[in-house]
C-alpha cells in the first residue's frame, strides 16, 4: 500500500503514461519518423528518451543514486508499438518502486545531478514537471505537423460535458 504522501504523485505518473501512451497512438504513421529540423526528435526518437528517462528515475528512487550512462543512447524504437511497450515499461517500473517507499525512503539524503543533497522525498515532486516536459515535446512535434488536439486520452473524462 502505498503511503498516503505519495498517492497523488502516483496519479500524476499514471495520467503521463496514458496521455503518451495516447498521444503517440495518435500520433500519424507517417510522422512517427519525421522531425521539423535536424537538432529535433522524432516521436520515436522522443518515445525512447522519455521510456530511458523514467527508468533513470526509477533506479534514482530504487537505489538513491544515477545509474551509468551509456556511451550513446539505444537505438530508437522501430515501430509505435515497440515505444509503446517500453513506455509502458518504465512507467509501470517506476509506478511499482513509488508505491514501495517507505517513510524511511523518503528521509533518505540522496545527491542530485547537478551535486546538490536533499531528501528523496523533495525529489519526488520533480517528477510530474519532468514527464510533462517530454509529452510538451510530443505535443509541439504534432503541432509542427498540423495537429492541433491536445491529445488528451478519452478515459480523462474530458468533453464528457459536451453536447
Amino acid at each position: 500500500m502505498a503511503l498516503p504522501l505519495v498517492k497523488p504523485l502516483l496519479k500524476s505518473v499514471e495520467m503521463a503514461r496514458s496521455r503518451f501512451l495516447y498521444g503517440l497512438d495518435r500520433t500519424r504513421d507517417d510522422r512517427l519518423t519525421w522531425n521539423p529540423g535536424e537538432a529535433a526528435l522524432t516521436p520515436l526518437e522522443l518515445a525512447g528518451k522519455t521510456a530511458r528517462f523514467v527508468a533513470f528515475l526509477t533506479h534514482y528512487f530504487e537505489h538513491g543514486t544515477m545509474p551509468e550512462r551509456p556511451a550513446s543512447p539505444p537505438p530508437a524504437p522501430q515501430s509505435r508499438e515497440e515505444a509503446k511497450a517500453a513506455l509502458d515499461a518504465s512507467f509501470g517500473r517506476l509506478l511499482g518502486v513509488l508505491e514501495g517507499l517507505t517513510e524511511a525512503d523518503l528521509g533518505k539524503i540522496v545527491t542530485l545531478p547537478w551535486g546538490e543533497t536533499t531528501a528523496l522525498n523533495d525529489v519526488l515532486w520533480a517528477v510530474p514537471s519532468i514527464i510533462a516536459y517530454h509529452q510538451g515535446q510530443l505535443n509541439y512535434l504534432q503541432l509542427a505537423y498540423g495537429d492541433k488536439d491536445p491529445n488528451i486520452p478519452p478515459e480523462w473524462g474530458h468533453g464528457a460535458n459536451r453536447t
